[in-house]
């Protein structure tokens, strides 16, 4: 007589799933280790994770992008989901075989795509003066683009690059403008924009008109800024020469002051990291029911 077994092994493939899915992302990961079965399993689940909170249907991605001297007066941006895929691919084949072993590692290399949106036209920063009454403060970015968000930036003839600070965060909106339920801070870093770089982008990059040129798979990845050395936030960005009408005389053995125009293409951050942060973020807004974030409350 054949005992069969009774194990949790012996339940069907749609019953574990069912049981494996009540698991947070951490509390599935050391579980990967039982069997390849397992593993397999816990894979998938992850995936459909992954690709689910990129979208991210019940949060926003808000990015923040300013040189240091403009902190107060540049606005937020909100970002909306282009797609999620590896960093030199358009597309997220995961299951191309029935070999599992390594595509945990595959799911890692998974990265979210954004695209920063302009912020409202309407909008202005407005501070009251000690003289009395009010006045506004430019906000830093420039209209010079029919969908990037642009801003300019200048180097002058002894500078060797200048500095933007980036700033993003995963936030559950509130009920008014201005208030977000949750929020969890992403990164928080300087990116230095070399003069050199500059250069070369601009000059193997867009045109004037802000049309790109045809470019390599190298120049596409040139044109990412990584915010952290993890390469867990990136900045693609597009890099227009600015024509100044007032000659300056320069020193042969100095480099002329230039000017240029960022165009913010898209936000890349990785997939592995988003998830676990929405997961963080609904923790918070349980601990924190009743309560709300204020950011940005000087918005009129």
């Amino acid at each position: 007589m054949v005992v069969e077994s009774t194990g949790i092994e012996a339940l069907p493939n749609e019953i574990l799933i069912s049981m494996l899915s009540t698991f947070r992302t951490l509390e599935l990961l050391p579980l990967t280790l039982i069997s390849h079965r397992f593993h397999s399993l816990i894979v998938r689940i992850l995936h459909h994770r992954l690709l689910e909170t990129a979208q991210l249907k019940d949060h926003k991605l808000i990015l923040e992008c300013f040189h240091p001297s403009t902190k107060l007066s540049t606005p937020y941006l909100f970002c909306d989901f282009i797609g999620t895929h590896p960093l030199n691919s358009s597309s997220n084949e995961i299951y191309e075989d029935d070999n599992v072993v390594g595509k945990l590692g595959k799911l890692n290399a998974l990265y979210s795509h954004f695209l920063p949106l302009k912020p409202d036209s309407d909008r202005r920063i407005v501070r009251s003066h000690p003289a009395g009454g009010s006045f506004s403060i430019p906000n830093g970015l420039v209209d010079q683009h029919d969908r990037f968000v642009c801003q300019n930036i200048h180097l002058e003839s002894h500078e060797l690059f200048s500095q933007l600070q980036t700033i993003t965060s995963l936030v559950k909106i509130g009920p008014k403008r201005g208030l977000f339920l949750s929020s969890v801070n992403i990164g928080d870093s300087i990116v230095r924009i070399w003069r050199e770089w500059l250069a070369d982008r601009a000059r193997h990059g867009c045109s004037r008109d802000g049309e790109s040129s045809k470019e390599t798979n190298k120049e596409r990845a040139d044109r990412l800024r990584w915010a952290d050395n993890n390469e867990t936030v990136g900045l693609r960005l597009r890099v227009v020469e600015r024509e100044e009408a007032t000659p300056v005389l320069v020193r042969k053995d100095e480099d002329p002051p230039v000017s240029y125009t960022l165009q913010y293409e898209e936000l890349v951050i990785k997939t592995t990291q988003l998830l676990l942060l929405v997961e963080q973020s609904i923790d918070q807004e349980v601990n924190n029911s009743g309560k709300a974030v204020v950011i940005g409350s000087w918005d009129r």
